[in-house]
């Protein structure tokens, strides 16, 4: 499977974690906003393996509540795929949405994800997080 083909597969399974999983390879790098863990928001850091990358997804699955998910375009070659588009989440702990353009570049080896990197408006995350 292509690169771009790996990716969409890997985004349209996100609400089943194994499934998702299944496109990731056992050692990959996923890195969510920052590549340290950070105080700002726990989501914040790098997830290694598929169960730093479960780790990762489960905190998505707890908090966010899908409203909308686009994707706009995914650029590929032989090994990396470059995507990007608008999502809209409800957040759980404070019923604000989150509204963001975000974009995703990762490298794929063997039909699975080996490094995944994505990119959003980090404070509007925070702002939505925040009890007012």
């Amino acid at each position: 499977m292509k690169p771009d083909q790996v990716l969409l597969q890997y985004f349209q399974n996100l609400s089943d974690i194994d499934k998702a999983l299944s496109y990731v390879q056992h050692d990959a790098k996923f890195i969510a906003a920052f590549e340290k863990e950070s105080n700002r928001h726990y989501f914040y850091g790098t997830y290694c393996g598929i169960e730093g990358v479960r780790t990762l997804l489960s905190k998505f699955q707890k908090d966010l509540d899908t409203q909308d998910f686009e994707i706009r375009k995914i650029l590929a070659d032989e090994t990396t795929a470059f995507a990007w588009g608008r999502f809209k989440h409800r957040i759980r702990p404070t019923g604000k949405m989150f509204e963001s353009y975000w974009a995703v570049v990762c490298e794929v080896e063997d039909g699975k994800i080996k490094y995944f990197r994505g990119f959003e408006d980090t404070g509007a995350l925070e702002a939505a997080y925040r009890a007012d």
